[in-house]
């Protein structure tokens, strides 16, 4: 099993469900573990039955309601349900994750977008990461961009407000466009409660299949058999 954190102060909801309907298509079970600040997903998944932990949605399960990385573990030991092959945690939640599950993390990404209240709460949540960590070497965190505007955004931006924590950078950053038809795809599942990725445009196509692949030990053509797969599903 794989666990991959996505931390940072800003909505990648539909990032992480477009990324586990991916996952779930190349023949994975996948468990997406909610650790937003506003319990977000359980607007997105539709939840019906408000005492239900983990719910299933676009053929992934999503966990929900859970104060602490470890409460998770607890309840799929307890239910015997703990046969998944990826943990994605889209975590808000600077309590959530123990020093343990960060380090044993299979991959650790900091997501970012442009607004100014949540580069600043991320940056103070990098510096304390950082210092945890008490020169035992820096953590190392993949990037992505939300909302990446071309010829208007500049990564120079967010770097200015991140690059005091003492934290190391794997590679250059995903930068995952922003335009009309993803934020309508965005509002249109949520409404009808559905997942559906085939209406986004092929720049971002191109950044979710590189973050798989960075993330991964997908080869490109099973990430794109993958991905063609979840485009016929309207699940």
């Amino acid at each position: 099993m794989q666990t991959w954190i996505f931390a940072g102060i800003c909505d990648k909801s539909d990032l992480l469900m477009y990324l586990c309907k991916i996952l779930t298509h190349a023949g994975n079970r996948v468990l997406l573990i909610d650790a937003a600040l506003a319990r977000k997903y359980t607007h997105c998944i539709g939840r019906l039955d408000p005492l239900m932990s983990i719910t299933e949605f676009a053929g992934f399960d999503v966990a929900t309601g859970f104060e602490h990385y470890h409460e998770v573990v607890q309840y799929l030991k307890e239910t015997g349900e703990f046969e998944y092959d990826y943990f994605l945690v889209d975590t808000e939640k600077e309590w959530f994750l123990s020093e343990d599950d960060w380090d044993q993390a299979d991959a650790k990404v900091w997501v970012s977008s442009f607004e100014v209240a949540g580069l600043m709460k991320a940056a103070s949540w990098l510096e304390e990461l950082s210092t945890r960590k008490n020169n035992q070497g820096r953590r190392a965190f993949h990037r992505v961009y939300l909302n990446v505007i071309e010829d208007f955004t500049n990564d120079d931006y967010i770097e200015s407000y991140l690059g005091c924590a003492q934290i190391q950078w794997m590679d250059e950053p995903v930068r995952i466009p922003w335009d009309e038809i993803s934020f309508a795809l965005k509002i249109e599942n949520e409404h009808a409660g559905r997942l559906r990725i085939k209406p986004l445009s092929k720049r971002y196509k191109k950044a979710l299949i590189e973050l798989v692949k960075r993330l991964s030990d997908m080869e490109n053509r099973q990430i794109r058999r993958s991905f063609r797969h979840a485009e016929r599903r309207w699940a």
